[in-house]
This record gives C-alpha cells, sequence and structure tokens, in this order.
C-alpha cells in the first residue's frame, strides 16, 4: 500500500499542501479590505499657500475589526534631471539624493501620525494634516528634459481581529499588506516668483540649494482636539499651532544664493523681439521642417511702433524705448535688429496700441499688429494678430509666411552634459499657421495657449520661454519683373525670420469663478 499519508505530512512539513483553518482565524475577502484615500482642499497651489490634506481609512461591514498599526504620511518637492541631457553627479551615501539626476528640494516626513487605533467594521476614521508651502519654489512640470514634481503619500499598515467585549479574541487576527495612497499636488508660482526676473532681482533660481523640512499639523476629526505637531523638524520647545506659524514662515521663506542668469544661460535666450538670419543656423531648426533652399540671406530688423492720443505724441515725439538689456548673441546669429524707436502717429482716443514694423534690408516689408498690446497671456488666452503687406513695384514682395507658437527648453550652459552644450536647446511647436500672401494686402492668424500651460519660468538649470517666430519667404533683390508675369514664378527666394518673446502666467486666483481656485 503507498504511503499518501508519509506524502501529505511532507508537503505539509514544507508548506506546500493544503493548509488547515483555525477555527478561530480571520479570513477576510478581498472586496472587503480596507481601504486610504487621501484629499487635498484645493486643485492648484501657489508658493506660500497652506496645503490642507484630508487622510480618510475605512473599514467595510463586516465581522472583523480594523487595528491600524501604524499610519505614516510625507510630501515632497522633487527635480528630476535627465541624465542625457545634464551633467549629474552619483548620489552621495549620505546625500537626500536617492537617485541620479534626482533632487529632493522640499520634505516633509512623519513616520508614525497615528498607532494601535481600533476601527469597528463599517466606520470610517478622518484625520486632518497641514502643511505651509515655501514662499519660492519652482512650479509643477513635466517637460523634455527636467521635471518638477509635488506629491504627499500615506501608508498604512495594519490587521484585522476579531473583538469579543472590547478584546482580541486568542489569536484571531489577520495581517494585512500595507496600503498606500499618494496623490499629486499642482503647483502654479505667481509672476513675481517665477525666476525670470532673477537677473534684475540678482537671484540664482527658485530652486531651494538646500533642502527645506516643513513641520505637519494634524487633527482627528472624529474627536474635539487641537492642532498638534505631527513631527519635530525645528528647535526648541512647541508651543501650539497658532504660536508655531511664524516658525513655519521663516523656514519657508527660502532665499537662494546671488549669481546672474545672463552668466548661467549665455546666449540660449533672448527676452526682446530679435531677428535671426536663418533657421537652418539655429541648432534646434534642424527637427522642424523647411520649404526649399534658398539663395542670399537678407537683414531683417523690427521697429515697434506704438499708437496713442495727440497729447501723448507731442509731449514725447522722439522718445526712444528702452530695451531691455539682454545677452550677447552668437556670431552666427547677430543681424541688424534696429532700434525699437517710436514713431508717432495722431490717433483718435486714449487707447494705446501697439505693432511692428518689419524690415527687410532699407525696406518696410510688412507690419505685424498684435491683437493684445502687451506680450503676457495666461493659460487659454487667445494670441494671434494681422500682418498688413506693402507690396509696391520694384521692390521685394513677401511670397510665403509660417507663424508658429513654440515653447523650448534651454538648459543652463553650466549644467548642460558636455555633449548638448551646443545645442542646449528642445522646441515643440503648439501650433502653426501658414499662407501664401503673394497677392494679399493683409491676412491675420490666431492661436489658443492651452488651458494647461505650461507657463514661463526659469531655475538655475532650465528656461521655459514661449515664442512666436515668423518665417518670411521673399522674392530676391533687384528683380527684373519684367521677366516674370507674377512674383510665384521666381524660382530663387529669401528667407528670414523674427522671433517675439511672449510671457505665458498661470491665471490669478479671482472671486468671480473665471479661474481656477
Amino acid at each position: 500500500m503507498p504511503p499518501p499519508k508519509a506524502s501529505r505530512s511532507l508537503t505539509s512539513l514544507f508548506g506546500l499542501g493544503n493548509r488547515e483553518t483555525r477555527k478561530d482565524e480571520v479570513r477576510v475577502p478581498l472586496h472587503e479590505q480596507p481601504s486610504l484615500k487621501l484629499e487635498a482642499d484645493k486643485k492648484v497651489f501657489r508658493p506660500g499657500d497652506p496645503v490642507t490634506i484630508t487622510i480618510e481609512i475605512r473599514n467595510p461591514p463586516g465581522e472583523c475589526s480594523l487595528l491600524v498599526d501604524r499610519l505614516s504620511f510625507e510630501a515632497k518637492g522633487i527635480e528630476k534631471l535627465d541624465t542625457q541631457w545634464f551633467s549629474t553627479h552619483k548620489p552621495l551615501p549620505d546625500s537626500n539624493q536617492k537617485r541620479r539626476g534626482e533632487y529632493v528640494f522640499l520634505e516633509s516626513s512623519v513616520p508614525s501620525v497615528i498607532s494601535n487605533q481600533i476601527l469597528s467594521p463599517g466606520t470610517t476614521r478622518t484625520y486632518i494634516l497641514r502643511i505651509n508651502l515655501p514662499t519660492i519654489i519652482p512650479p509643477s512640470y513635466r517637460g523634455s528634459t527636467v521635471r518638477y514634481l509635488y506629491h504627499v503619500k500615506s501608508e498604512m499598515s495594519g490587521k484585522y481581529v476579531n473583538m469579543k467585549d472590547g478584546h482580541p479574541h486568542g489569536e484571531s487576527m489577520q495581517k494585512l499588506p500595507d496600503i498606500e495612497a499618494r496623490l499629486p499636488l499642482q503647483i502654479w508660482v505667481t509672476e513675481k516668483t517665477n525666476g525670470l526676473l532673477n537677473e534684475e532681482t540678482g537671484t540664482n533660481g527658485i530652486v531651494p540649494t538646500t533642502t527645506i523640512l516643513l513641520d505637519v499639523y494634524w487633527k482627528d476629526m472624529g474627536a474635539e482636539s487641537e492642532w498638534a505637531r505631527a513631527n519635530e523638524t525645528f528647535d526648541g520647545e512647541e508651543e501650539g499651532y497658532e504660536s508655531q506659524r511664524d516658525d513655519i514662515s521663516s523656514v519657508s521663506s527660502y532665499n537662494p544664493a546671488m549669481g546672474s542668469l545672463q552668466k548661467a544661460f549665455g546666449s540660449s535666450m533672448s527676452l526682446p523681439s530679435s531677428a535671426a538670419r536663418s533657421s537652418k543656423d539655429v541648432s534646434f531648426i534642424d527637427q522642424r521642417s523647411t520649404m526649399s533652399s534658398y539663395m542670399a540671406i537678407p537683414r531683417l530688423s523690427a521697429a515697434e511702433v506704438l499708437y496713442g492720443s495727440s497729447e501723448d505724441n507731442l509731449n514725447a515725439p522722439n522718445e526712444q524705448l528702452k530695451i531691455p538689456k539682454s545677452p550677447p548673441m552668437n556670431d552666427e546669429l547677430r543681424v541688424s535688429t534696429g532700434s525699437r524707436t517710436l514713431e508717432p502717429v495722431a490717433s483718435e482716443g486714449l487707447i494705446r496700441g501697439r505693432s511692428y514694423n518689419i524690415r527687410l534690408d532699407d525696406q518696410v516689408l510688412l507690419r505685424f499688429s498684435p491683437t493684445k498690446p502687451e506680450s503676457t497671456y495666461y493659460f487659454g488666452d487667445m494670441i494671434g494678430g494681422t500682418l498688413t503687406f506693402f507690396h509696391e513695384e520694384e521692390t521685394r514682395r513677401c511670397l510665403e509666411l509660417s507663424v508658429t507658437l513654440e515653447l523650448s527648453e534651454t538648459i543652463s550652459r553650466r549644467s548642460a552634459h558636455p555633449s548638448r552644450k551646443y545645442s542646449p536647446t528642445i522646441t515643440k511647436i503648439q501650433s502653426d499657421h501658414h499662407e501664401v500672401v503673394a497677392d494679399l494686402v493683409q491676412t491675420s492668424f490666431q492661436f489658443s495657449v492651452p488651458m494647461d500651460g505650461p507657463m514661463s519660468f526659469s531655475t538655475r538649470h532650465v528656461s521655459v520661454q514661449w515664442v512666436l517666430r515668423f518665417e518670411f519667404f521673399t522674392t530676391p533683390k533687384n528683380v527684373d519683373w519684367t521677366r516674370f508675369e507674377h512674383p510665384l514664378l521666381l524660382e530663387g527666394r529669401d528667407k528670414c525670420e523674427w522671433v517675439l518673446p511672449i510671457t505665458v502666467h498661470a491665471p490669478p486666483f479671482t472671486t468671480s469663478g473665471s479661474h481656477i481656485t
């Protein structure tokens, strides 16, 4: 007779056979497992805002109570650099950097908010935690080479128990796998804290150079409890939530080291409108499509024209516009940009308008009149304008034009990988418009800034900028027009481009409900 009993005992010995269930052991179906949920008080936060997070623990109806051994909480702000684009160092064993190219610039950790708490079947326990964001931090951004991410996370460990007379019954416990809940936070910076004014203010970016540790305060929603500190990041005695709010502000306010944005980014960014020779002279233009081969490169310039009241024009007829100081341009990009001269034109009313005379060599080729006088836009705004062409006899004529709304990431030369130092910019075309204008006197275009941005900002590693790029395809200079019936019959064409930088901001918080609150 075969020895089945010995075989069963052997498999049972190594845990391979069917395991008998104790009479008092807890077995909970998977669909009745407890849940952990995080919820923020707002969808979008600004630097310096308080962030209130609600943690909800729910024990579904059943026969077993939930014993929460530990409930942890953490909040982090992380900078992630693409190691193929940035020069990064291997993390040190004792540093806050866990992976290469990652840097935690904001952190708050509470290993145990609560412990040894019992939830009866069908009950829910809610806790509220609060932190204060620093006043200077980068916005949430997921780019091609860099990411700035914020999140809060909570983790719960516990077990199910059979309760009898308010006490666990024997060894009737079932260990539960740890439950984790994560919630991303969306951060929008303000116009004053986007890092674009660093050259004027002397700061060196909006990413803290050292990790900022924030205090966490919490209270139980189910009890009449006061705010209490959940972690100990400050020295000194605790004096209650209200008395510690000043301490939070002092730690949250961040003053980076002094520096120069121009030294960091060199010629890779230009704030005033500028003209470039040819798109093929720019390193990142090769990623975009071109139209054909062209002849000699013309000299393109742009003059800004303001239209206002006659009284304003009489007060300052020869006033020169103040042009912001821009970084030096590369020799390949340097052409005659022309001075932004004020050409007063008498007009009725007090509404000021703005237009740009696009000059090719010594001829005004066309005029661009933006729909919005200022070059500042918000998420969801419409951006466009009118182009008026000056087609005169025996002069150049604009045959085609291409307008694109572009978003660029320019890596600081100090941070760029050696293989990327001469091509530190990645450009994405958000919208484009192409048109044959040889027989047109006037045309227009209109784009839309994406509802989710991103906004214009700058850190010590990268500058995120928006521009309107105009490419013009014109007839060559000194053409014998008697040989051609139509300008489009010319084989040779000149190509030139003009770039108008624009600034995109997150919409301001309002009480009217027109923007996200």
